[in-house]
């Protein structure tokens, strides 16, 4: 049974109800051949929805369940494939570093790449130092406001936002050296 076959067959029972009910009250509740009909009708239609029906939106359901759990593992494959990427750059860049350090290099030029040496700083809030200065305060001010205990409280912010306040206390910095990477420049077109 398609969906526009069930579309139908809903429009019809839905006719059908209303028929059946102006006949039941045109004829005073009294059970006449035409209002067997129509029950009969009626029924027909009914088992078919309730049966065939179901059974195909059913399926129709499974196959969207199974094409968005198909869909989340491809998702999740290609966040997998993203790190273990970025992880390799990370390493190549690393290596090369490494290499231009040794050699004494502030730049490297090859045939088709070049490199320069640059230090990488990247921020990230120290979230344990967030929450045992704040934590207690705001949560005891969400209960004060009448923020029930069965809702979490928590504190979140960014490495930016704390860098624009001024209260670097509470971010971590990592400096890592590093190395700029120029590609080579495509061609006119």
């Amino acid at each position: 049974m398609k969906f526009t076959d069930i579309q139908d067959s809903l429009g019809y029972l839905y006719h059908k109800s209303a028929e059946l009910e102006d006949q039941y009250i045109e004829n005073e509740g009294e059970v006449t051949p035409e209002i067997e009909v129509l029950e009969q009708e009626k029924e027909a239609v009914a088992h078919l929805l309730a049966n065939d029906g179901i059974d195909s939106l059913g399926r129709w359901l499974k196959t969207k369940e199974d094409e968005m759990k198909m869909w989340n593992a491809e998702k999740s494959a290609a966040d997998r494939k993203v790190k273990a990427a970025k992880n390799t750059i990370d390493f190549i860049k690393a290596k090369i570093t490494e290499v231009m350090k040794a050699t004494g290099m502030e730049k490297a030029k090859g045939a088709f790449y070049s490199f320069t040496a640059t230090v990488s700083e990247k921020n990230s809030v120290n979230q344990e130092e967030v929450d045992r200065i704040y934590f207690a305060v705001a949560e005891a001010a969400a209960r004060q406001a009448g923020v029930p205990d069965w809702i979490e409280v928590n504190l979140k912010t960014t490495a930016t936002a704390i860098k624009e306040a001024g209260a670097t206390e509470f971010l971590d910095t990592t400096i890592t050296d590093t190395v700029r990477f120029t590609k080579p420049r495509g061609g006119k077109e």
